[in-house]
């Protein structure tokens, strides 16, 4: 009876081991799997893909989500860059295309984005969008560099109350 109870008390201390090592497996099995999608992600990040964003969400890694949004705001950086370029080169049509893309996004650039983009659309004819998103640049930023400019042309463009308004923050401005 002695020796029973002897081996019942080592097979249970065993099956405890067991059990304590095959759930610290699982969890380092997890963890490595988890680190084998991180790693993947920074790998789509560094290289610039656009899948980053899908990857990250498709395998919930929660860890990343910061880096979704800096990334989005690089994109938009680097969209308002080449719109700027396509606009001093001439090309109004391929910088308001860039310009609406980025639009929506928010971003510390709008007043950058309403700037070029109401210019943009000034230079390839569309006079209507063009006042819309100059008038909302001009409702919006209040401090920007371009306010100055916009007014301007928004004076030439505009007729009515519009005008007037447009008039009287130039009036005030001292311009």
């Amino acid at each position: 009876m002695r020796h029973e109870r002897f081996y019942l008390i080592l097979i249970t201390v065993f099956a405890f081991l067991f059990l304590i090592t095959y759930m610290y497996n699982v969890k380092l099995t997890t963890d490595v799997e988890n680190l084998r999608k991180l790693t993947k992600a920074y790998e789509l990040y560094v290289s610039g893909s656009n899948d980053f964003s899908k990857y990250v969400k498709d395998n919930n890694l929660k860890e990343l989500d910061w880096l979704i949004s800096k990334k989005l705001l690089s994109d938009v950086r680097s969209k308002l860059d080449s719109a700027k370029d396509a606009y001093r080169r001439g090309n109004y049509a391929d910088a308001s295309v860039l310009l609406r893309e980025i639009k929506d996004v928010d971003n510390p650039w709008m007043d950058e984005i309403y700037f070029y983009l109401g210019m943009s659309l000034y230079k390839i004819g569309e006079v209507e969008s063009s006042k819309l998103f100059l008038s909302a640049f001009i409702q919006s930023f209040q401090y920007s560099i371009y306010r100055k400019e916009a007014l301007l042309l928004l004076k030439d463009l505009s007729t009515g109350d519009v005008k007037k308004q447009v008039e009287s923050i130039l009036s005030q401005m001292g311009i």
